[in-house]
């Protein structure tokens, strides 16, 4: 893609992030600007946009947290959160630039600097039948999910599932 720039989201991206997450997700799974901006002062290189001419064309949002234990949907982050694991939260591409392999790019760029940062696993919970999505990228259906996890889980939508890459660097 040319003139494609990938960078660390900024509070300035926010309002454009907001719209993309608005076309993708129902509202009960979107994020407020405020649970934008705690993971973005918590994790400022594992946040990226990627801009091609001005415009937002995808956004990952992701940080460290304590692995098992995902933060429910809109929270605001405190900025001493555990570090032990490299939790993706979210990752949106416009439907304009699909299949120009944006989502792949993002997820290496946050993988470096996730590994940057000594993170060596990672967790998410795929939502809205992403699931076989983020199968091909690496991440796995862990074999037991604890009930309290499970209940976690369960606050991101009916079709949720956990999923875990238990070495990051293979993807």
């Amino acid at each position: 893609m040319t003139d494609l720039v990938l960078r660390p989201m900024t509070p300035q991206d926010l309002g454009d992030v907001l719209a993309l997450q608005a076309l993708g997700y129902p509202l009960a799974l979107q994020d407020s600007a405020s649970a934008f901006l705690s993971r973005m002062a918590l994790a400022p290189t594992l946040n990226l946009v990627a801009r091609q001419g001005g415009d937002l064309r995808a956004y990952l949002v992701s940080h460290p947290w304590e692995a098992g234990s995902p933060p429910p949907v809109d929270a605001v982050l405190p900025r001493s959160a555990p570090q032990d694991c490299w939790y993706v939260h979210d990752l949106s591409v416009a439907e304009a630039a699909r299949g120009q392999g944006l989502a792949r790019r993002l997820l290496v760029a946050g993988r470096d600097a996730a590994l940057g940062l000594a993170l060596a696993r990672s967790e998410l919970i795929a939502v809205e039948g992403a699931a076989p999505f983020w199968r091909r990228q690496g991440w796995t259906l862990p074999a037991i999910i604890p009930p309290d996890l499970a209940a976690k889980v369960s606050g991101y939508g009916p079709s949720a599932v956990f999923m875990t890459c238990e070495d990051i660097s293979a993807l």
